[in-house]
């Protein structure tokens, strides 16, 4: 069937083709009838050939022709021919639409990207006006320092630094200078500490056990540095509650303040003067007015742990019957367990309001924990020089601490009468 034909020349190429195998139909039937006809003397075939079968099966076949004619007429078959131009257009259309859209991506992502810079350059530029600023702020607060405290921090500085030469070579060689740069300087620093405390309304720091200790081993000291037994107590008030002490008041070696240089001082000195007392007793007392006991005795519950823990309990009788009792302080003053209550370190131990029973119950329990530790420092001397040896890491540490973060935020952070003045311009 031609693509292009129409309907009509579809159903004359049917009917043709119709006829012509009818004819060719019927005479291959008169050919065989003939040949039938013409074989022997008129013999019957081996299958007859029967008229009635015959007409069915012609019938049958005249009417699925005539059914196949009649749908071929319905359906006119035809098969489009492609339009190459179109197609082809088409796909030049689809190209150039892709190169569009990635014309478009490449252009968000390009402007993207510029976009990114700005906002990196405004912020580097931001930064850079920040530090600016800070440092003309820090220069004019530097400038504006009054002369006066700038010399006295100075002198302060100055003094702490060549005092800790003087105590290591007292340590390391000149053993004898330690009881009279004690007994010296420690009258002299806690006075300073009481007048300078009660004018920032700080006194009741005075009454703690660091400053009640100090005055047991002054006392030892002056009136009876001979006897072994009080020696051995020095010994454990020295290496229990007062190394306590250097730990939780964060004790740290800031040489240009002398009220951290003074809490420095009666927490370690004692502690450097028992060690003195205890591992060189003679070179220690040579220019003392007294000797120090060479046969110390052996290291005992009894002078080691039970009479510093007595001491302490009757420090902590009088210090609840002075402050809680009869002085009872409002409650802006600030006392040591007001202090040590405020932590966050106590707060997530105890809760955030723990009672004064709990404060006197943990200050007895650390000081027959650390007067126990007292026994391994009495008995072996590179254990003590060990424990002072962790001490000093910690306060220098905490001092490294002030200058790198405290004391250089302290610089650079603005004061309020500045941030006021900032606002109004």
């Amino acid at each position: 069937v031609s693509t292009q034909s129409t309907g009509e020349e579809e159903q004359d190429f049917l009917t043709t083709s119709f006829n012509s195998s009818e004819g060719e139909l019927y005479e291959g039937q008169d050919e065989e009838t003939e040949g039938d006809e013409g074989s022997g003397s008129g013999a019957l075939s081996d299958s007859e050939p029967n008229d009635a079968d015959d007409f069915a099966y012609y019938q049958d076949v005249y009417r699925f022709v005539g059914v196949m004619k009649e749908e071929f007429q319905k359906r006119r078959i035809s098969v489009p021919v492609p339009d190459w131009e179109t197609i082809q257009k088409k796909r030049n259309a689809m190209k150039e639409e892709l190169q569009r859209k990635k014309a478009e991506v490449k252009e968000v992502v390009m402007s993207s990207k510029e976009r990114i810079k700005e906002k990196s350059r405004e912020k580097i530029d931001a930064g850079k006006r920040k530090i600016l600023k800070l440092q003309k702020r820090t220069y004019k607060r530097l400038k504006r320092m009054e002369p006066e405290e700038n010399y006295r921090q100075k002198v302060v500085f100055t003094k702490s630094v060549l005092t800790l030469v003087l105590k290591t070579f007292a340590v390391c060689s000149g053993q004898w200078l330690l009881p009279w740069y004690y007994a010296i300087t420690c009258p002299t620093l806690i006075i300073w500490r009481i007048i300078t405390y009660w004018q920032a309304q700080f006194q009741y720091f005075c009454l703690d056990f660091c400053y009640f200790g100090n005055l047991i081993i002054t006392l030892i000291l002056w009136f009876n540095p001979s006897s072994p037994e009080l020696c051995s107590l020095l010994f454990s008030i020295a290496n229990g509650m007062l190394y306590l002490g250097a730990f939780s008041f964060r004790n740290s070696l800031v040489f240009h303040s002398v009220d951290k240089m003074t809490s420095t001082y009666i927490h370690t000195v004692p502690l450097l003067l028992s060690f003195g007392i205890r591992w060189h007793p003679e070179e220690t007392s040579r220019y003392w007015h007294a000797s120090f006991p060479t046969n110390p005795i052996e290291p005992s519950l009894q002078w080691n742990v039970f009479f510093p823990f007595l001491v302490l309990v009757t420090h902590s009788a009088l210090y609840t019957l002075l402050v809680n009792v009869i002085l009872q302080p409002e409650e802006n003053i600030v006392t040591s367990f007001r202090y040590l209550k405020a932590k966050k370190s106590i707060k997530k131990v105890f809760g955030p309001n723990p009672p004064y029973i709990v404060f006197i119950a943990v200050n007895w329990t650390l000081c027959i924990v650390f007067s126990s530790l007292t026994l391994v420092f009495y008995k072996y001397y590179y254990a003590h020089v060990l424990g002072i040896c962790v001490l000093l890491w910690y306060i220098t540490w905490n001092g490294a601490g002030y200058y790198f973060d405290v004391f250089k935020m302290s610089m650079i952070r603005p004061k309020p009468e500045e941030n006021a003045a900032n606002k109004e311009e």
